[in-house]
């Protein structure tokens, strides 16, 4: 079965203040990761989307134009091809996606570690990142280089177009976490502690994203899983006694 990709989704917009945008890329037709008509990236939308970023069976990163969804542009070295609808296309590392005025570079770092919603990064929290996880190390190498993708011997490669889409797999499930105790730490992290319901519980290691009252997101409110009793999580954020009532991670 096909793993989920860690990928960087890099904005070329010089005014952009956190310009890397860290994700995971889901196998099969799994609802994840996607772009919407303006070139913004959804996470697990109920509705279907514009743009799907896919896991194929052999372990290629591949862009789906959805039906009825606008012109999207791929750039590889020097060759440019529209993406046709309803046929996946192939992505490579360093590739451009130019759609309604907008570019993003694709940065592919291999196997992710776990399965996270996409984070928004400037280049410090991109370092702070690196400390965290060997996948955001991959990441943040990827950081500093020119806008330009890097030339290729003998041409570029062809831009693949393939005629079958992504098969469906089994979904992934949402838990959600409630909140139970925050505490500052002489470390000068946070600790969350946090009850989950029955089913499966997220692991030591894995990552979860705080959650406010209203159940939007909290900025920069990523918390990793210290310790797991029964069905008890402990985990530290780097956020100082972060406003939040509970912790969201996806799990198989």
């Amino acid at each position: 079965m096909p793993t989920p990709q860690e990928i960087c989704l890099e904005e070329l917009a010089p005014e952009s203040e956190a310009p890397y945008i860290r994700c995971v890329a889901l196998p099969g037709g799994e609802p994840g990761l996607a772009l919407d008509r303006e070139g913004s990236v959804r996470w697990m939308p109920d509705e279907p989307t514009d743009f799907g970023l896919w896991v194929s069976a052999d372990e290629k990163l591949v862009l789906l134009r959805g039906a009825g969804a606008g012109p999207i542009t791929v750039r590889r070295a020097g060759r440019a091809l529209a993406a046709p609808e309803g046929a996946p296309v192939v992505l490579r590392d360093q590739d451009l996606l130019e759609l309604d005025g907008r570019s993003l570079r694709v940065h592919v770092h291999g196997v992710a570690a776990e399965v996270h919603a996409p984070e928004r990064l400037s280049l410090r929290s991109l370092t702070q990142a690196a400390r965290a996880t060997a996948a955001a190390l991959a990441l943040a190498a990827a950081v500093g280089g020119s806008a330009e993708a890097e030339p290729v011997r003998g041409g570029p490669p062809p831009i693949e177009v393939r005629t079958r889409p992504p098969k469906p797999v089994s979904p992934r499930r949402q838990v959600l976490c409630d909140v139970t105790s925050i505490r500052a730490q002489r470390s000068g992290k946070t600790e969350v502690q946090a009850r989950c319901p029955a089913g499966p519980i997220p692991p030591v290691g894995s990552r979860g994203q705080l959650l406010d009252g209203a159940g939007a997101p909290v900025s920069d409110g990523w918390v990793e899983v210290t310790k797991v009793v029964k069905n008890e999580i402990v985990g530290e954020t780097a956020l100082r006694n972060p406003k939040a009532a509970k912790v969201r991670f996806y799990t198989m």
